[in-house]
Formats: C-alpha cells, sequence, structure tokens
C-alpha cells in the first residue's frame, strides 16, 4: 500500500462528505442539484476504484500476500446503488412514478450513510490505519 492511495482515496472520501450533505439540504430536481449530483456520483466512484488498492497485508503469506476486507463488500454495494440511483431516476423523469423518485432518494441516502458515514466510522476503529493516523 502507498499512502499516496490512501490519502488520495481519504481526500475524496471526506470531500463527498459535504458535498452530499449540500445535495441533501438544496432544493431536488434543478439544474445545480443534477450537477453536484454527478460530482457526487463521480467522488463516490474514484473512491471505490481507490478502495480496489487498499489493501491489508495477511499472517501467511504464502496463501495470499494481500487480502481485501469486510469492508471493502462496500465497493460493489456503492458501485450498484449509484447505477440504481440513476437508472430510478431515469425512469422516474420517463413515468412520473413516484416509486422511482423514492427508489433514486433510499438508494442515494443508503450510498451517503453506508459508505461515507458507516465505512468512515470503521476506519477509525482501534488497530486500523486511519486510527493509528487520526489518533496517533
Amino acid at each position: 500500500i502507498t499512502m499516496s492511495v490512501i490519502y488520495t482515496h481519504a481526500f475524496f472520501a471526506l470531500s463527498a462528505i459535504p458535498v452530499g450533505m449540500y445535495i441533501f439540504f438544496t432544493k431536488k430536481g434543478t439544474k445545480q442539484h443534477r450537477f453536484i449530483g454527478r460530482i457526487w456520483v463521480s467522488l463516490m466512484l474514484i473512491i471505490s476504484f481507490s478502495a480496489l488498492f487498499i489493501t491489508t497485508p495477511m499472517t501467511d503469506k504464502l496463501f495470499n500476500p494481500r487480502f481485501y476486507s469486510w469492508i471493502h463488500l462496500l465497493i460493489p454495494f456503492t458501485v450498484g446503488n449509484l447505477i440504481y440511483s440513476i437508472y430510478s431516476i431515469r425512469q422516474f423523469k420517463k413515468s412520473k412514478l413516484k416509486k422511482h423518485k423514492n427508489a433514486h432518494i433510499r438508494s442515494m441516502v443508503g450510498v451517503y450513510i453506508g459508505a461515507l458515514i458507516v465505512a468512515g466510522a470503521f476506519t477509525l476503529a482501534p488497530g486500523r490505519l486511519m486510527h493509528q493516523i487520526v489518533f496517533g
């Protein structure tokens, strides 16, 4: 692991938190919402992609010298929900069915809470690298 990958990942994750919060508290469906939303989705994709390069050494190096932790399960969750959110809002634009708009909202909020807030909190757990960086 190079520290630059971790710092890049952390920078984009920390940037996505206020951008997402801004989207939550501003008017929906406007050009600004769509523009900032695209920025947020891009941030989340960069976060997901960079996470692929952050691995933890295993004790049994003969079996597998690097591995992904359970937190990496959030990568397909995040990417899948971003795709589903975009699909849902496009379906809403075509059909005007509220179920599609609600699906967009639920999946975006789910990504925000799951991939940013919960995952971020777990990275600060004792024994993890971010805990050591933040708390010494």
